[in-house]
């Protein structure tokens, strides 16, 4: 009784945690890039993208998808840390807030009906066992093309001297941008397909102790 009285504060907890985080990386935007948003396109990239995670952390706990939770909060922290010297002072806070979403989400309570149903039409055994390699080989995949597009061809021709919009687009290498995202496609396919092989078996594993 003590414990399921204890999920809905963690489910409330994950929300609000999530939406600060939001409106820390939105506080943190508005400084970055004020007076002028546009000066350095690829600042602005990076400072725009850091509250596109921030969204999509608060997408996955407002749903509780704990996998899209993780994912951002991650993603945040990793480019908090990158851009020490420069954006991730200001994105720290941001990444903490989304890390202890992530972190409190752990002591809720699955999706409704997402456990009665793996409960009502559970997989075989051996169903399982082809999905974890499948997404394995399809993460792996994924990654090689991703570093194939990001690393080997790289995504931009040349450097700028004025790093401006116009630059930035004409520099690009879209077929190295289109290698890179499908790359980081198949991970995320891969990564959920893995995730949810885990998820089923601790359900079904949990069911069985009862």
């Amino acid at each position: 009784m003590p414990s399921s009285n204890r999920l809905p504060d963690a489910v409330a907890s994950t929300k609000i945690l999530s939406g600060l985080a939001v409106a820390l990386a939105s506080l943190a935007a508005v400084a970055l890039l004020f007076p002028h948003p546009l000066a350095d396109a690829f600042f602005t990239a990076w400072v725009v993208f850091a509250v596109i995670l921030a969204g999509i952390g608060a997408i996955g706990a407002w749903t509780r998808r704990r996998a899209l939770l993780w994912v951002a909060a991650l993603l945040l922290s990793g480019l908090s840390v990158i851009g020490m010297w420069s954006i991730g002072a200001l994105l720290a806070p941001a990444a903490f807030a989304m890390l202890g979403a992530a972190a409190v989400s752990l002591r809720a309570a699955p999706r409704p009906g997402s456990r009665e149903s793996i409960l009502a039409e559970p997989p075989s055994d051996l169903d399982i066992v082809r999905r974890v390699p499948a997404g394995v080989a399809l993460a792996a995949l994924g990654a090689g093309l991703a570093y194939d597009g990001i690393v080997r061809r790289t995504l931009f021709t040349r450097g700028c001297l004025n790093e401006t919009l116009g630059c930035a687009l004409a520099v690009t290498r879209w077929d190295a941008v289109g290698l890179a995202l499908v790359g980081l496609t198949a991970v995320a396919i891969g990564g959920r397909l893995i995730w949810r092989q885990v998820t089923i078996g601790w359900v079904l594993a949990t069911a069985h102790e009862r």
